[in-house]
């Protein structure tokens, strides 16, 4: 790899990254609300790979947003000739690398998989949609002067500037959103105005998951962990919310989850830092969202934890390639559906935000239980227990995974908030043995017995 082409590389990323930051994400239905300004400058959002040129002297050096080197893809040429022909001595360009479709609108999976083949490469396209730089000095005209400039340079079947229209005002936003995607099938819209704001606009999507896990707070349930399920009964989890849940579901769930409880040897904490209870995967939810992303800003691919459950513990069996969502709300119960992988498949994300398909990570090696001691205590109808438990995790060579892990549980079924949990790590079996006798001392009084 070549010090041009590492610059070129570092620069993609940090460009994406940036403009990652100006962007305001807007449900369809949403528009008139959310848009403010008098005139707006609409480009179509095409679903392909973000690719940024750099042009010079006839000759292109072109990376995509996650590190990729696109430079020898056929109409990257025809890019680097067209700034050529316009008589600039440099320029750098970015712009969606894409797959025209014959039917419906371009996906992103059919960009890969023509890169992987030189025959389909050839069928590839551009659209250009920013210049960074013009002969050496940075651009920063108003978006309607950069979309002519392009449409200037770019005049190719192979490479040509994103559809544009003007609109006057958010009413017209609005029609021009149902024209190309609400009735075209696009995916959405990218709209500018005078104002430093861009915003995305797609319309909302719904997926089936199961619960797996939960977190409790003062009104009840706080976060409910979600996944969806492979063919071969795995379980990948890709968000945990609680947007969405009025206070009468937090209190029922509440009681409901805890009798559905399970052991887990996976470890996942909500924002607070409180490890989720895992539970037996029974109820299903309709879970929307704003997006989908499969890469973070600097392009890398997002991971999801990958879990196997054997109708009695969870148990982590790696990460897969998935996607993180954005703005996710519980819209409803689903009682009609089961956690069979037909009901909660894992396509219906990578329908709408393609990730690599799955190769699995190698197995992680399985965890050791160290102690697990559990006491109980009883007044009149109230029942108290109190687990305590440390793994040695054979996993602390992934620099993801501490070597050792304690686990406190304590439930009191007359208590407001019923389940209560804590979770340490340590480096030494000394260091978390010391951890649980420290637990202990502190929680087990008398009237405790150990079961």
């Amino acid at each position: 790899m070549s010090d041009a082409f590492k610059d070129v590389q570092k620069a993609a990323m940090d460009y994406k990254r940036r403009v990652a930051g100006m962007f305001m994400l807007v449900d369809g239905k949403d528009i008139r609300a959310k848009l403010s300004g008098e005139t707006f400058y609409v480009t179509r959002k095409i679903d392909g790979v973000m690719a940024y040129a750099v042009c010079r002297g006839g000759k292109v050096i072109m990376a995509g947003s996650g590190g990729r080197d696109l430079s020898n893809v056929p109409c990257a040429k025809a890019l680097a000739a067209a700034v050529k022909a316009y008589g600039a001595k440099s320029a750098t360009i970015v712009a969606e690398l894409y797959a025209p479709a014959k039917n419906g609108r371009p996906r992103v999976f059919d960009v890969l998989a023509a890169l992987a083949d030189p025959k389909k490469a050839k069928s590839l396209m551009l659209a250009p949609f920013a210049i960074v730089e013009l002969n050496g000095e940075p651009v920063k005209d108003a978006y309607k002067d950069i979309h002519a400039k392009l449409s200037e340079m770019f005049k190719d079947e192979a490479v040509k500037p994103v559809e544009m229209r003007v609109a006057a005002g958010d009413a017209e936003v609005e029609d021009i959103y149902n024209e190309w995607v609400a009735e075209g099938g696009a995916e959405g819209l990218v709209v500018r105005s005078d104002l430093p704001i861009v915003w995305k606009i797609k319309p909302r999507h719904t997926v089936d998951a199961a619960v797996v896990g939960f977190t409790t707070g003062e009104q009840g349930i706080r976060d409910l962990m979600f996944a969806v399920r492979h063919e071969d009964g795995r379980f990948q989890t890709f968000v945990a919310t609680g947007n969405g849940l009025d206070a009468e579901l937090k209190t029922s769930l509440v009681e409901k989850l805890s009798a559905m409880a399970v052991e887990s040897a996976f470890i996942q904490t909500d924002s607070r830092g409180i490890a989720f209870q895992m539970v037996r995967p029974e109820m299903v939810f309709e879970v929307s969202f704003g997006d989908l992303v499969s890469e973070d800003s600097q392009g890398r691919p997002k991971f999801n934890p990958l879990l196997e459950f054997d109708g009695k513990a969870w148990k982590p069996c790696g990460r897969t390639p998935g996607v993180a969502a954005i703005f996710a709300v519980i819209e409803r119960a689903r009682d009609d559906k089961g956690v069979e992988p037909s009901d909660i498949r894992v396509s219906q994300l990578s329908d709408i935000c393609p990730f690599a398909e799955r190769k699995a990570a190698a197995a992680l090696p399985k965890s050791k239980l160290l102690k697990r001691r559990v006491f109980k205590k009883t007044s009149k109808d109230k029942v108290m227990l109190q687990k305590f438990v440390t793994w040695k995790t054979n996993k602390e060579a992934d620099p993801r995974f501490p070597a050792y892990v304690f686990h406190y549980t304590d439930f009191s079924s007359g208590r407001k908030d019923p389940l209560k949990k804590d979770i340490r790590v340590a480096a030494t079996e000394a260091q978390i043995d010391a951890i649980l006798e420290a637990f202990l001392a502190e929680n087990v009084k008398k009237g405790w017995n150990e079961v």
